[in-house]
């Protein structure tokens, strides 16, 4: 049972930024994963025709995983 004065207060995912084995660091949690492409295809020139993956919530580490798909798209 859960005492009532007690209130549990969300907290915010720290979100993982994936390019294949890299890490890359979430540069504002206000912009889009799609804006942190972008952000970061001048240093990265994969991410030009890169899709963005669905996010993967881990709640007992408190991160949000989302990866940069190079191989995005068709072949052919």
């Amino acid at each position: 049972m859960t005492n009532p004065d007690q209130t549990v207060q969300p907290q915010a995912l720290t979100r993982v930024f994936k390019l294949g084995s890299k890490t890359l660091d979430d540069p504002n949690p206000n912009m889009t994963p799609e804006q942190v492409k972008q952000f970061y295809a001048p240093q990265h020139a994969e991410l030009l025709n890169a899709g963005v993956g669905s996010p993967k919530r881990d709640l007992k580490a408190g991160t949000e995983t989302i990866e940069f798909i190079t191989n995005y798209g068709r072949k052919g």
